[in-house]
């Protein structure tokens, strides 16, 4: 196998014991990345994400989330309300260096798979939870989803409030689950580092309202400053906004962002260059830093003006060779198409039944090749292979599929 094919955690096993978007996005991850991520579902209760929104059982019937957020993942289906599914079930921890679930406390401790049950089967087993609210508390005995406890709780609801000067909450921007998600793969592969140098898998938690909390910090800690000194939490007018991380429309009604934070001279002359305003370069008021900041206020009145005389597109063009950065505020559509994501490989289109879904790869690439999803698993697909890599023969496997210990 070549260093390409290689992938970071080739030869590790994960029980993925999850349900909905959180946990599963982590599982995902970890296959993208090379483990052999095994997803259990329930036989008569399958992962409700499956079947969210008109998604079905049947082949390559799952909903597109499932499918986004459990690629490149093997299923099982098994039943552990008794005991032969959780004998079942322990023999394959037994084989596992990850055990990830998003279960809540109650179910973990009454189906037998809480921490210490596991770690009895498996004292070196990488044990990982995540969680709404974290894993101490009054509450962490209570669930969670990305639209209460990320967008809501984690105060990003608020933020953008303030940001867009809207009188009741916008809808949702992103999905809390993915992202929180990758941090939650991020720490599994971190402990499985430490296991592998010290002897010691740790107990790994995440949660929901932690990442909200890590993805708005500069609002949260600033939020205990004086007034004027915190960030995000309200909008200002824009021509208090410094002329060089504004925002700017153009002639056919669309936005351009600059991001010339540093202000440096020679971008100065470059941007006037480019939007052919070679008197700015000389103009007093703006003839260093120093004095473009002092009149931010008109320059950015200007650039109102010099930005309105050209379409989008045309900009598009115009900036491309610019020294400095900028972008385009694009559409989710747009960003799909967009040729540096098309470039790197960030979506990538994988085939089921009814015709190829394009799905965003986690991003992160190892020696710049990014993930090449595989599909996700039909329901119980693989569970016949993976009981009889365990040591289950045939006529066992059958007994338990008539028994309805597995499916």
């Amino acid at each position: 196998m070549t260093g390409a094919e290689m992938r970071p955690l080739t030869g590790i096993r994960v029980l993925d014991l999850t349900l909905w978007a959180f946990c599963p996005s982590a599982g995902a991850i970890l296959a993208g990345w090379g483990a052999d991520v095994i997803h259990i579902e329930n036989p008569a209760s399958p992962d409700p994400m499956r079947l969210f929104s008109g998604g079905s059982l049947e082949q390559g019937g799952a909903h597109w989330m499932f499918k986004h957020y459990n690629r490149g993942k093997r299923a099982i289906a098994l039943n552990l309300a008794g005991d032969d599914g959780r004998e079942i079930l322990y023999r394959l921890v037994e084989q596992a260096d990850v055990f990830l679930t998003s279960f809540l406390p109650a179910t973990r401790q009454k189906l037998g798979f809480d921490v210490d049950r596991i770690r009895q089967v498996n004292p070196d087993i990488v044990y990982a939870k995540g969680t709404g609210a974290g894993p101490r508390g009054p509450e962490s005995h209570r669930g969670g989803y990305d639209g209460a406890t990320w967008w809501g709780r984690g105060s990003l609801s608020a933020t953008a409030m303030g940001v867009t000067g809207v009188d009741r909450p916008p809808g949702m921007v992103g999905h809390g689950d993915g992202m929180s998600g990758l941090v939650l793969a991020g720490g599994i592969a971190a402990a499985l580092l430490q296991r592998e140098r010290t002897g010691t898998a740790p107990v790994v938690d995440s949660s929901l309202l932690g990442t909200a909390l890590w993805f708005n910090g500069p609002a949260v800690i600033s939020s205990a400053f004086p007034p004027g000194q915190q960030m995000f939490t309200g909008k200002p007018p824009r021509e208090e906004i410094h002329w060089t991380g504004n925002t700017y429309r153009t002639q056919d009604g669309r936005f351009l962002c600059l991001s010339l934070l540093g202000d440096h001279q020679n971008e100065w002359v470059d941007f006037c260059r480019h939007t052919d305003r070679l008197d700015l370069i000389d103009d007093p008021r703006f003839g260093t830093p120093a004095s473009r900041a002092e009149h931010s206020a008109a320059l950015v009145a200007i650039l109102d003006q010099v930005f309105a005389s050209r379409t989008y597109e045309e900009w598009g063009r115009i900036l491309l060779t610019l020294r400095g950065v900028w972008a385009p505020i694009q559409t989710p559509r747009e960003l799909h198409d967009d040729p540096q994501v098309v470039a790197n490989g960030l979506i990538a289109d994988v085939e089921y039944p009814d015709g190829p879904l394009s799905l965003v790869t986690p991003p992160v690439m190892f020696d710049e090749v990014a993930d090449a999803p595989e599909r996700a698993p039909d329901f119980g697909e693989h569970t016949s292979e993976v009981l009889t890599a365990a040591g289950y023969d045939a006529a066992a496997i059958e007994r338990y599929r008539a028994a309805g210990v597995v499916a």
